[in-house]
């Protein structure tokens, strides 16, 4: 899995070639459409300086969204624009329409309150990852960006062109950036591990303030700019403008959220990693929880509204956003129509259409009619941590089996009312297939242990085999009872003998992400950089079927429509998914209606409602389209 994460960061020079290019465009191809789960990754919240209930919300893959409404509904913004994984977003009081928004390929700037989306790159930073940005209160033309790496950089036109600062902050990754208001050349800068630095001189110069460790969130008192608060290892406050600084008690120390009024002095809202929302009035000498209402406890973003102070917007890991419109009273859902879920697999029931499990980064979910309802953490255990595999028994649609890194294999005979864990605690376990024949088989592919196998439903395992291939994945072949297939990364693996001999199948030191087989047992394999490819005969020779495929090939999810096994589906590395209507001779991209950029890492046919095909993506959720012929 180390390797495959090293490979999808190699891919940034493709997609930044590809990102607005795809391929050759599926005549009249009807459209995804966004089916949930509300949510997602979150990573930054803003809100209009003048406007309360325009909001904007950044998320890691999904892009931004856009609410006029105080998140009673969310529309995407910028997508044909903006690249997908946002990192920052930074309002202009003294220019209340612009926002910036730094992103994993630069800046972007609105002019109309973030409706539309421009970039703002100039020459240096199209391929820089932005992890910060921050406006000069008082000559709105002046901005800071903070990236990953390589310091800090400056544009004194509004993001035409920008400058380089070498200086004590070069090379570094700059994740939180602040100007103090009454003071403009002081700034503010939170680095990676090493603290809070100051710079009294517009940037040139920096010096450290002695704060170790990861920033979470800093904030500047506004009536008296030397008062300072910082999140490193706790929160901390200083009277001196960072001179010296005083640990603050807090019923929990993980504080993953800043914000302070905009303009009461004293008055701070901090989000933790589990406790949600803490209130002080008296500049962080007592702390109230403020939660009623707030179902989702880890808090990543906290945004007051200038205008409107009394009205906090709350974004959270698992459940998405809050709002509140009594300073922390009280707070209410604010997700609708916010799509940035990062999905992993999809798995559904067998017996009702629409009823399908979602294997998330933040948990497990359930969702119903084809994703218009859903219910978060349906696997308690796993409900914050990620959830990779999701599988559903052949032939009892309330067994269902998930796996979390930590816990393990976990198993639910109630649909996913309770659950018992089963095993392999602590392993990185990448996949999980069940025997369709005799499904209390159960076998795990683990990333650099080979694979696991159970013959009594999970009371007992053992490794079978596989063990320096890296496997990922594994499928049976319905054309040869036990007979099944590994996707490792050194090419395809065939298993006999109920899957304890294993032989090469081809494709040998290509790295295979996934494979898909249909009824008549032809097998599809979907590689990292060689694209997919194609056997016939059980693995005996392969067929490279990349025609219209983009250049740089990174198939992470295949499908073969149950109703014509001519009709492919591929989801392409940050390309979205391509279609094949003549089994692989040829592609076209099939991706009108998602998230430009987008992975989709999981595609699968509704068996109860076989002319629906669903996709789960990273950072944007679940899409669903109806291809037709």
């Amino acid at each position: 899995m180390k390797s495959k994460i090293l490979v999808l960061l190699a891919l940034g020079a493709c997609a930044a070639v590809l990102f607005a290019a795809g391929g050759r465009v599926a005549d009249r191809a009807p459209a995804w459409k966004a089916v949930g789960p509300p949510g997602g990754n979150l990573t930054a919240l803003t809100v209009h300086p003048s406007v309360a209930n325009t909001v904007l919300c950044g998320t890691y893959g999904g892009g931004i969204f856009r609410s006029t409404n105080g998140g009673g509904a969310w529309k995407a913004v910028g997508r044909s624009v903006v690249h997908p994984k946002i990192r920052c977003l930074a309002t202009v009081p003294a220019r209340p329409g612009t926002v910036y928004a730094g992103t994993d390929r630069g800046v972007y700037r609105s002019a109309d309150g973030g409706a539309t989306w421009a970039e703002a790159n100039g020459t240096l930073l199209s391929q820089r990852t932005i992890l910060s940005v921050a406006v000069h209160p008082k000559t709105p033309a002046t901005v800071f960006a903070g990236s990953a790496g390589h310091g800090l950089y400056k544009s004194v036109n509004g993001g035409a062109t920008w400058t380089w600062l070498n200086n004590d902050i070069s090379y570094r990754d700059v994740w939180v950036l602040v100007i103090d208001p009454q003071r403009p050349k002081t700034m503010y800068a939170c680095l990676a591990d090493d603290g809070v630095l100051k710079s009294t001189n517009g940037g040139a110069t920096w010096t450290s303030l002695d704060l170790p460790g990861f920033p979470y969130g800093f904030a500047i008192d506004p009536v008296d700019s030397r008062i300072l608060y910082a999140s490193c290892n706790g929160l901390w406050k200083s009277r001196d403008g960072g001179k010296t600084w005083g640990a603050l008690t807090l019923p929990t120390s993980m504080v993953m959220a800043l914000a302070h009024h905009p303009k009461k002095s004293g008055v701070l809202y901090v989000g933790t990693y589990s406790g949600g929302i803490y209130k002080s009035l008296d500049g962080g000498a007592n702390w109230t929880a403020v939660n009623t209402g707030l179902t989702g406890r880890e808090v990543r973003q906290l945004a007051v509204a200038r205008s409107s102070p009394g009205t906090i917007f709350a974004g959270t890991l698992v459940d998405g956003v809050f709002r509140s419109r009594t300073g922390g009273a009280g707070w209410t859902v604010a997700s609708k129509g916010l799509n940035a879920v990062d999905v992993k697999r999809l798995a559904f029931d067998g017996q009702t259409a629409g009823v399908f499990y979602a294997a998330c980064s933040p948990g497990l979910y359930k969702a119903t009619g084809g994703g218009a309802s859903w219910t978060s953490g349906v696997w308690p255990n796993a409900r914050v941590g990620e959830v990779r595999t999701v599988v559903v028994h052949p032939k009892n649609h309330l067994i269902v089996y998930a796996t979390n890194s930590t816990i393990g294999v976990s198993r639910s005979q109630d649909g996913g009312k309770t659950w018992k864990d089963l095993g392999l605690s602590g392993m990185m376990i990448v996949g999980l297939t069940v025997d369709p024949v005799r499904p209390d088989r159960v076998y795990v592919p683990v990333y650099d242990q080979g694979i696991y196998r159970t013959l009594n439903g999970g009371k007992t395992w053992a490794n079978v085999g596989l063990k320096t291939t890296k496997p990922v994945q594994v499928v049976f072949d319905p054309s040869v009872p036990g007979t099944i297939y590994a996707a490792t990364q050194d090419g395809v693996w065939r298993g006999t003998a109920g899957g304890t001999a294993f032989s090469s199948a081809g494709l040998k030191g290509y790295n295979i992400y996934n494979l898909t087989i249909d009824a008549a047992g032809v097998l599809y394999a979907g590689s990292g950089g060689n694209g997919a490819y194609k056997s016939i005969n059980h693995g005996a020779s392969w067929t490279e079927i990349n025609n219209g495929l983009p250049s740089c090939r990174y198939i992470d999810a295949f499908a073969v429509n149950p109703k014509n096994a001519q009709d492919l589906y591929a989801g392409v590395s940050d390309l979205g998914v391509y279609r094949s209507k003549d089994g692989g001779a040829n592609w076209m991209s099939f991706g009108a209606g998602l998230c430009p950029g987008v992975m989709v890492f999981s595609l699968v046919f509704d068996p109860k409602d076989q002319a629906t095909l669903y996709a789960g993506s990273a950072g944007a959720g679940v899409y669903k389209v109806q291809p037709g012929n």
